[in-house]
């Protein structure tokens, strides 16, 4: 499971650098924030952690700052 990790993790900086070499970093960079998302519904289905309320909140933040920033690219 940890080399596991460790590869996914790898695969996913190499898709940033990517990205950071062919997009704008002030919109890159906010966009980042949705591994925490991702995390979040891990933790949820794998690991059966709870959802609260103050978490649930903070997801729907993040998604609604990532369209806004990610939208006001030109």
């Amino acid at each position: 499971m940890l080399f596991s990790g460790f590869f996914i993790y790898g695969i996913g900086a190499l898709f940033m650098l990517v990205a950071y070499k062919f997009g704008s970093l002030s919109v890159l960079q906010p966009i980042l924030s949705s591994s925490y998302i991702f995390s979040t519904i891990l933790a949820v289905t794998i690991l059966k952690e709870s959802m609260t309320l103050s978490k649930l909140t903070g997801i729907i933040l993040i998604v609604i700052s990532v369209i806004l920033i990610g939208s006001s690219d030109k």
